[in-house]
């Protein structure tokens, strides 16, 4: 009868997909030492066999990285590394927030956690998974490798000291900041913010990397199952590092990549080739398949400096001026806007217009950055009513 051959249809899938998870599983446990993404797993597996899951992303894992709120370094702004410098009241809040965006987006119930060893990460993991309403059960895996970069002997040092500039010149700190390679003179044992191993002496942004992809490789990423949610709470330059191997980032462009704190970056990731497999995104970068989330609120926070590292703005400007001339015209905007908003050509070319038109105040047909600061919040609002309230890029 047609509903036994349903019920024996419906019986060999489920049974093919049984077998197939406890192969899956199986292979993933001899993978992995850790307690916390062995239990994961299991969960992540089980609900992979529930069909509790968006059809677009069926099979895909989510992973949304975060860097942590503001801390009292971040303020100041000093060169913070592997200083356990806590969050600020903002930072705290920032926190907070990110949690309850994630959760307005439908990104709550976190298999699995990933934080560095510093109470800044620390604490924004918690808050985040609190206000996100993830179960008071998620495991929360602490690795050092997950540590802000070393800045060697510049480590506790405020960014803007005179007496640092005099000893080493701005150009050895420009290079040391930024140049993908560079690492700032090591400190010794008589340093006042010295660490014993695994804390390092110094490090580039290269030594970073090289740490946090290891941990990626034979943690976090044989952790991404099938339909499960994976949340990566860091830091600046960790991030950086793991961004740049996700988007495949030449390394030249690499301290293009801006990380603001506690602004969520969801990447869909394949976990049978660790490829990400979001939609490419232009940047000034060379492209990101990762997707901020903005809110009303950290939208806002566009305006100013975020953790006294840079202005967002500046950020998002630099993002968009593909050809680097310091300004953007309308092929430039519409590109960033399609990135912001997805949708047909035909509408976002029609609002790169109208944008452009808002606030091109000296009738150039171009943006310089002032202009963009000043007016591009007030224009996106104008023209793009509920748009921050939606996911972005």
């Amino acid at each position: 009868p047609p509903r036994f051959v349903n019920f024996q249809l419906t019986f060999v899938h489920t049974h093919t997909q049984a077998r197939y998870a406890v192969a899956m599983l199986a292979q993933y446990l001899t993978r992995t030492n850790s307690v916390h993404t062995r239990l994961f797993a299991t969960k992540s597996i089980v609900r992979r066999l529930s069909g509790n899951h968006n059809h677009e992303d069926a099979g895909l894992a989510t992973l949304v990285i975060l860097r942590h709120g503001q801390s009292t370094w971040n303020a100041t702004p000093t060169f913070t590394g592997w200083c356990d410098a806590p969050l600020t009241e903002r930072g705290t809040s920032e926190a907070k927030s990110s949690g309850e965006l994630l959760k307005e987006r439908g990104l709550s119930g976190f298999d699995i956690a990933y934080t560095s060893t510093l109470e800044r990460a620390i604490v924004t993991c918690e808050l985040a998974l609190k206000h996100s309403s993830s179960t008071a059960t998620t495991p929360v895996e602490k690795a050092w490798q997950l540590n802000e970069r070393h800045y060697g002997a510049l480590q506790g040092f405020r960014k803007d000291d005179p007496a640092i500039h005099a000893k080493h010149g701005a150009e050895n700190l420009a290079s040391w900041r930024r140049d993908f390679s560079a690492a700032p003179p090591p400190m010794d044992e008589q340093h006042p913010h010295y660490q014993p191993p695994p804390a390092p002496l110094t490090e580039s942004l290269e030594d970073c990397q090289k740490r946090v992809l290891t941990y990626w490789n034979s943690t976090i990423l044989p952790s991404l199952q099938p339909n499960s949610n994976v949340l990566l709470v860091a830091h600046s330059n960790t991030l950086r590092g793991l961004v740049s191997y996700l988007d495949k980032i030449p390394i030249e462009n690499v301290p293009q990549i801006h990380i603001p704190n506690s602004v969520p970056c969801v990447y869909k990731i394949d976990p049978n080739t660790g490829e990400t497999v979001s939609p490419l995104v232009e940047t000034a970068a060379g492209g990101s398949r990762g997707r901020w989330i903005f809110s009303s609120e950290n939208h806002m926070r566009l305006r100013g400096k975020i953790g006294g590292s840079g202005s967002l703005t500046r950020s998002i400007f630099e993002a968009w001026d593909l050809d680097g001339n310091g300004e953007l015209d309308g092929r430039e905007i519409q590109i960033g806007l399609r990135g912001l908003m997805g949708g047909d050509d035909v509408a976002v070319a029609a609002l790169a217009g109208k944008i452009l038109e808002e606030i091109d105040n000296d009738g150039s047909q171009t943006l310089d950055l002032e202009e963009f600061e000043m007016h591009a919040l007030d224009a996106c609002r104008k023209f793009m009513p509920g748009l921050m309230e939606e996911e972005t890029g």
